[in-house]
């Protein structure tokens, strides 16, 4: 019986034969991961290192370099900040690459446009974990050339890229949300106007987003002095930059959290009500397979919506202390004296939004839980097929010394 139980679990498995390739690209995947997150904990801290989110006024005297914000902070407390960063960057590389591979090698990875969003979604994520990663290391860059400095200067040391991204990654969750309500709430005239093109601006949408809103800004009033990059604010006075504050305040947490909050509330109240609608003439009259069909289309719906409804959460307390403190700053409403380092330390907490997204999508979308049940059933299969390899093995063995003690048993009768 056991036997038979084993066979019938290696044949459900052996329908997914690329599980081992996938397996060998996840290693090397986690390996190289490993490789640059030693790299960057073991590297100077340089100023920038964790102020990818905060827009700093530098001001320097002529002749003189212009002094960090950050230059206060005691180095170890840098230090603890600066592991933290490279921990959360490395992990989020290696979370959204598995549930990328999860979604690309799915057989229903395509068959929806939500499918496609959620797919671009952890493109984003992956790319502004990589960027951040990437500028932790190559800050502590010495030696090199001048072009080479200031390629390096534009892309990584002022973390522009990842900025961009990042703010990329939340327009495409506002998209998303925007999607889902036209599906549910307005579902005629989804059917009546969506199309295939639409799918395609609403993935160009958040990167001419993201570019507007950070990475412009971040390029327009980037300072080089003596080799070294500084990142200014938007304003030449203080209403400017209060004006530029309060416009980023908007756009990037206070207006997205209005569309999340209101579009999944109306979507909830429409699935609540549908429930409800379904009586028992309802069931009398529809057939078994159409209702299966419904039911099952309707647990699909449910499942994309319950896993964003936590990404936007995630996102709203991941991002309420760094974007309430940005704006609160420039109102002369916050202390003083610990100011550098709530910065740091409300800056690290915005970064984890970028690595817990994979983990609400491995646990909660049900395209990504299960290829994980088929990478473990092959695991499990392998596991099998080793213990059964070794107990053949072994079992011949033993035959073998038997049949030799037996014939040397005969030998000396």
């Amino acid at each position: 019986m056991e036997t038979l139980k084993r066979r019938s679990k290696l044949r459900r498995c052996s329908e997914h034969g690329g599980a081992v390739e996938r397996g060998a690209v996840m290693e090397t995947l986690t390996k190289a991961m490993l490789l640059l997150s030693l790299t960057a904990v073991v590297t100077s801290i340089s100023d920038n290192v964790t102020n990818a989110d905060v827009d700093n006024d530098v001001t320097s005297s002529p002749g003189k370099s212009p002094r960090s914000p950050y230059s206060s902070i005691s180095p170890t407390v840098t230090k603890i900040f600066h592991v933290a960063t490279v921990i959360i960057a490395v992990v989020g590389i290696a979370a959204n690459a598995y549930v990328l591979l999860a979604l690309l090698f799915s057989k229903n990875s395509h068959s929806s446009n939500v499918n496609v969003f959620i797919t671009h979604q952890t493109v984003l994520d992956l790319t502004a974990c990589t960027f951040l990663l990437l500028g932790l290391v190559v800050n502590s860059t010495l030696k090199m050339s001048y072009s080479l400095r200031m390629f390096i200067c534009w892309l990584f040391s002022t973390f522009a890229m990842s900025n961009t991204v990042g703010n990329a990654s939340i327009c495409g969750l506002v998209i998303i949300t925007i999607e889902r309500y036209v599906k549910i709430v307005h579902p005629v005239a989804y059917r009546n106007h969506y199309r295939p093109w639409m799918t395609r601006i609403g993935i160009v949408i958040p990167w001419i987003f993201g570019i507007c809103t950070a990475l412009i800004p971040i390029w327009t009033t980037l300072r080089t002095i003596r080799g070294r990059c500084y990142r200014g604010t938007i304003g030449s006075n203080l209403a400017e930059k209060m004006l530029w504050s309060v416009a980023k305040f908007l756009l990037q947490y206070l207006g997205p959290l209005v569309v999340f909050v209101f579009g999944y509330w109306k979507i909830l109240a429409v699935i609540r009500r549908q429930k409800k609608q379904v009586g028992p003439s309802h069931a009398q009259t529809a057939s078994n397979a159409a209702m299966a069909a419904e039911r099952a289309n309707k647990r699909r719906e449910m499942n994309v919506v319950r896993t964003m409804v936590l990404v936007s959460v995630s996102f709203a307390i991941c991002f309420a202390c760094i974007r309430t403190y940005n704006i609160l700053s420039r109102l002369r409403l916050t202390p003083t004296g610990a100011y550098q380092t709530l910065v740091l330390l409300f800056t690290v907490f915005s970064y984890t939004n970028r690595c817990l997204n994979p983990f609400i999508y491995a646990t909660q979308y049900e395209i990504v839980r299960r290829w994980w049940k088929v990478i473990l059933c092959r695991a499990v299969s392998q596991q099998v097929q080793d213990l059964q390899a070794s107990g053949t093995h072994s079992h011949s063995a033993a035959a073998g010394s038997e049949a030799t003690k037996s014939r040397m048993t005969t030998k000396n009768v």
